[in-house]
């Protein structure tokens, strides 16, 4: 199972909110997938992301959960890929920060689930985070592509026979 986490940050013009996305994955198949507003309002990018990599590991956890009580193994680390390098960098480094403490609870959380090898947090470029089709607006060009990642095709390419 491989996962992508990603955000928005003060996406929401209105709110300045950030919209959080993540989506699971077992081989090719998307087969969970979340984009939400988040609540409250952010006050910096590194803990939007934070946020956005919680929620993606809590679901990593309950398929975990789903797929055994299905009888289907999991046998390695699910990987979550993030494109923000510090909040991966505060997870890993087991240093109390003093300026993360609004978000300790979380980031023990993560930790936890690093430490125990159940999640393998890695970075992806801004380029290939899957994610983004959910959380931010692009060029059509890059839409097609992380379309194509996904194995989907955009309407205008179906309606005219391209897929």
């Amino acid at each position: 199972m491989v996962g992508y986490a990603d955000v928005d940050w003060e996406g929401c013009p209105d709110s300045r909110r950030s919209t959080t996305g993540w989506c699971m994955m077992i081989g090719s198949c998307m087969i969970s997938w979340k984009c939400k507003k988040q609540s409250p309002t952010s006050k910096s990018s590194t803990k939007a992301e934070y946020r956005s990599m919680f929620t993606g590991c809590s679901e990593i956890i309950w398929l975990g959960r789903l797929l055994s009580k299905l009888d289907i193994k999991i046998e390695e680390s699910t990987t979550l890929y993030g494109e923000n390098t510090r909040a991966i960098r505060i997870t890993i480094n087991p240093v109390h920060h003093g300026n993360t403490k609004h978000i300790d609870v979380d980031c023990y959380y993560i930790r936890e689930l690093v430490v125990d090898q159940i999640i393998n947090l890695k970075y992806i470029s801004s380029k290939d985070q899957l994610i983004d089709l959910f959380t931010k607006v692009m060029s059509r060009s890059k839409h097609n592509y992380l379309l194509s990642k996904l194995m989907l095709c955009d309407a205008q390419n179906w309606f005219e026979g391209e897929c």
